[in-house]
């Protein structure tokens, strides 16, 4: 059976680096040489993935070399993740504890010999994500570097929730699918990112202000809950939980079509607070230095390519190409169960 998806749409323009061609070579040859992608069938399914033009569109005013170098960040995480979200063993919770124990060293600049590698792709991961860590929190502040620290942390940490909602089969109500979806889309992030590809980090008393708060989680709602509809045909496809469209499928026991209509819906309302926002910080940025305004309303332009950058991304990408679920009861154990006492209401 095909599930039919509907898109939001973004009121904003869409815009790639001039420099989009090298971020894609540059990205295989990086991803090579780290062993993160072998050559042969494999490396030439994720060369199809574009993750290179991802960063071009998501990043556009990227200096060049930091365009490159977060060319190779995309390529590493959607590489990771697949090892997680793709096998198995993303279910099995001692499996993903021992991923955390050994990749987390490396965000604290210590040494990783003390954990193991679960696996020797788990090792190569790791060790590729050393190889960026000292190339992105090298020329920034140590008040952002703390700051992306505890992104990357959260992100990690958010595979043992989404090993134990898969192992369980309960599905999460929307309030707490959201909370959780904050930390796997690795949105805070890629907002960070902004200010590293612009080499323009923002104080993080502003990081702070309610109205920059608030703008980033507009952001990281809507980016996240429209790549939950591209990817909801192959995440119900795996019984893969963890998906917008699968939770409102079960907490309003409606059809998985008018669950993702919904999705969008509730992408349209984070916009609507995204611009709020927005306007809210243009007014702050007249009271600020000329720096730190320009740092903000740069990270403002930036949130708007991520995310008519996700979308357009996500067409051209060979990622989300399958749109087959599966049918009658293979489909009712692919959505998982809606926990006793979870409301029907919207």
């Amino acid at each position: 059976m095909e599930l039919i998806i509907p898109l939001p749409e973004f009121p904003f323009p869409s815009r790639i680096s001039p420099h989009a061609h090298e971020a894609q070579d540059h990205l295989r040859e990086w991803c090579r040489s780290t062993g993160i992608v072998a050559d042969g069938p494999v490396g030439e399914s994720f060369d199809a993935m574009l993750f290179g033009r991802f960063a071009a569109r998501v990043y556009p005013d990227a200096e060049f070399d930091r365009l490159l170098t977060l060319a190779d960040w995309t390529g590493w995480i959607f590489a990771f993740d697949d090892l997680l979200d793709d096998t198995p063993e993303g279910r099995d919770l001692g499996f993903v504890n021992h991923v955390i124990d050994c990749v987390e060293p490396v965000c604290h600049g210590l040494s990783t010999g003390g954990h193991p590698a679960p696996s020797a792709a788990v090792g190569r991961s790791r060790d590729a994500l050393a190889d960026l860590w000292k190339r992105i929190t090298g020329p920034m502040p140590p008040a952002w570097t703390e700051r992306f620290t505890r992104n990357v942390l959260d992100f990690l940490h958010s595979y043992r929730r989404q090993a134990t909602v898969n192992a369980s089969r309960n599905v999460l109500d929307d309030r707490d699918y959201s909370a959780h979806r904050s930390a796997t889309v690795a949105m805070y992030t890629g907002a960070d990112l902004i200010e590293y590809g612009s080499a323009r980090p923002i104080p993080e008393h502003l990081i702070s202000h309610p109205e920059v708060a608030a703008l980033r989680k507009a952001a990281t709602n809507a980016i996240a809950w429209t790549n939950d509809l591209f990817s909801a045909p192959k995440e119900i496809s795996v019984g893969d939980l963890c998906n917008f469209v699968t939770v409102l499928h079960r907490q309003l026991r409606i059809p998985l079509e008018d669950a993702a209509r919904e999705v969008v819906a509730r992408i349209d309302g984070e916009v609507e607070r995204f611009s709020e926002s927005a306007a809210g910080i243009a007014s702050l940025c007249t009271r600020l230095p000329d720096g730190q305004s320009e740092a903000l309303l740069g990270m403002v332009d930036g949130l708007r390519s991520w995310m008519v950058g996700h979308v357009a991304w996500s067409v051209e990408s060979g990622r989300y190409r399958s749109r087959d679920i599966p049918e009658g009861p293979e489909l009712l154990e692919a959505t998982g169960r809606t926990p006793a006492g979870q409301g029907s209401g919207r």
